[in-house]
């Protein structure tokens, strides 16, 4: 066990699951809403400590209630708090979610009306009692003298940078730092079209830091110190239920394996393995627990306007009907709220594809394709509970 000292964001998330990606002056109903604490840092730090480090988190926050959240969600992450600081004016960082049913992917709104962490703050840590620093980078100004000071003051212990987005003056810092993770979003940002491009323009200037390039589904760039450049490709996921937290994953990965003195191709080969585990289930809480991949439940080649596909769920054993709905697929179990019987108990299940209709075939309750709600019949009003589903890039279905 190693004690990791983090250095960078806290923010209190509020997710939102939707169906889809949502469209211009388009009302969207989200399926669920729930909060939990986001943020680079204290996601890292998160699975470092699922991972069997003590953890340590340096931040701000604000005086309102968010802060009082956002702590308390620290603490049960088991990250400890002491090294926060507090601000009186000014709101604690908040991110609005949306994520994306259909394919995990996420949307994010950040929000933040607070001072960046100080350099007379952190300036005040015994960091010498720490195993290693992980940064994130931003706040370039303090951020300068912090490095400067673990630099001076640290021994043997090796610091880490994140570089997510490119900032002024950030790549004056990256001589400082053992081992520097670069987004692809940076490298696209300094015109190169894949993480090998990059890594081979950094290699020269930083000769003596390891050096990674993560690029989502194609995998990752890696170079270790003196070393040659390699490529990791991605883990095979599927399905895709959730990408938040996936790359903070990945970071935490790499620094666990990196403090074990694995090399540092062996590394990137288990945070991959470990972020494509995250990506199989929701938020980051035990996430070292296997996911049981799930099967789909029919493919769209199965799928059309006209009729409707009734399939059993074996994981849940629950009977579902599926249909094709304008470019999405509607999924509702199969039980009339009349006397919940399947719909298709008497004989197959007619579809009116000019009014959009489901008719159930034992007492003539007719359903709207689009929300499941009975329009006629002697449900009227009532509504089949509809079942959300995933598509992956192979046209499965899976039901969530």
């Amino acid at each position: 066990m190693a004690k990791i000292l983090g250095i960078g964001n806290a923010v209190l998330d509020t997710v939102l699951k939707v169906p889809h990606a949502p469209h211009d002056d388009e009302e969207l109903r989200a399926s669920e809403r729930y909060t939990q604490i986001g943020g680079n840092v204290s996601n890292t730090l998160y699975v470092l400590s699922q991972l069997g480090h003590d953890t340590a988190i340096c931040t701000t926050t604000g005086g309102d209630s968010e802060a009082k959240q956002l702590i308390s969600g620290l603490k049960e992450r088991n990250i400890n708090v002491d090294h926060i600081q507090r601000f009186i004016k000014g709101r604690t960082p908040c991110s609005y979610i949306n994520l994306n049913a259909q394919n995990g992917n996420r949307a994010i709104v950040h929000y933040r009306d607070l001072p960046e962490l100080s350099f007379d703050h952190f300036a005040k840590i015994e960091i010498e009692e720490y195993d290693w620093l992980h940064f994130e980078g931003r706040n370039i100004a303090n951020l300068k003298g912090m490095l400067n000071i673990a630099k001076t003051f640290l021994t043997h212990q090796p610091i880490s940078l994140e570089v997510e987005k490119p900032r002024e003056e950030i790549e004056e810092l990256l001589p400082q730092a053992n081992l520097i993770l670069f987004s692809h979003h940076y490298a696209t940002a300094k015109g190169h079209d894949n993480g090998e491009n990059l890594l081979k323009a950094m290699q020269s200037k930083l000769p003596n830091s390891h050096l990674i390039c993560t690029w989502g589904a194609k995998g990752a760039w890696l170079c270790p110190a003196q070393g040659t450049i390699q490529h990791i490709p991605a883990e095979t996921v599927s399905p895709v239920v959730d990408t938040l937290g996936a790359g903070d994953t990945f970071n935490a990965a790499v620094i666990h394996h990196l403090i074990a003195g694995k090399p540092l191709v062996e590394a990137v080969q288990a945070a991959s393995q470990l972020a494509a585990q995250k990506c199989l289930k929701h938020g980051l809480d035990n996430l070292l627990t296997p996911v049981e991949p799930s099967s789909p439940i029919a493919n769209l080649s199965q799928l059309g306007t006209t009729k409707t596909l009734v399939v059993e769920d074996k994981s849940s054993g629950k009977s579902v009907v599926l249909i094709k709905y304008e470019n999405t697929v509607k999924a509702y179990l199969n039980n009339c709220p009349h006397q919940n019987v399947p719909l298709n108990e008497a004989y197959k299940i007619d579809v009116n594809p000019f009014e959009k209709t489901m008719k159930c075939s034992v007492h003539d309750a007719f359903f709207r394709i689009e929300d499941g709600i009975c329009i006629e019949g002697p449900c009227w009003d009532e509504q089949l509970e509809p079942l959300e589903t995933r598509v992956d890039d192979k046209g499965d279905i899976f039901l969530l």
